[in-house]
């Protein structure tokens, strides 16, 4: 998780995941918008709100050919079933390189079983690339523009944030 952020970032994330309210039904069909299966829709709204609220606003954020991927970037957040204090408690120990087992070290590993979890419903590779390394380096199979415009994506996500997919 080399690309984790700082604590400021950390405890803003905190902030935003204890405040998260389900979608609207307005930004729920925003979302559709995206999705292109049952299995990818299964996926995205089985996720907490915090985490459908933050991939939403990074879809915002990114251009048109990216908001796939960073609509469906963290999906394998939702495997740990941590709450906000266990990601919190997971995120500070990979922030202090403390190591981890059992569920933290299933959550610090999200993007990996994001991945799996989007190749199993059949999505694009550059969306699998993503989720599997966005904490990580660039996979040689994304430009380093677009890898750039992702990461600015993820970075600029807030709940409500960016304009309206349409």
């Amino acid at each position: 998780m080399s690309r984790l952020g700082g604590w400021s970032h950390l405890a803003r994330r905190f902030l935003e995941v204890l405040r998260a309210m389900p979608l609207t039904e307005a930004q729920r069909s925003e979302a559709r918008l995206l999705l292109r299966s049952d299995g990818e829709a299964a996926l995205f709204f089985a996720q907490p709100p915090a985490d459908q609220q933050h991939g939403l606003a990074a879809a915002r954020h990114a251009p048109l050919g990216l908001r796939r991927a960073a609509l469906l970037h963290d999906i394998g957040k939702q495997m740990s079933g941590l709450g906000v204090w266990g990601r919190s408690l997971a995120s500070a120990a990979a922030k202090l390189h403390i190591p981890v087992r059992g569920r933290f070290a299933q959550y610090l590993a999200h993007g990996p079983i994001g991945a799996e979890m989007l190749e199993a419903v059949g999505v694009e590779q550059v969306i699998v690339d993503y989720a599997r390394c966005h904490h990580a380096e660039r996979p040689k199979s994304i430009s380093p523009e677009d890898w750039a415009l992702l990461v600015e994506a993820d970075r600029k996500a807030r709940p409500n944030t960016g304009s309206p997919i349409r």
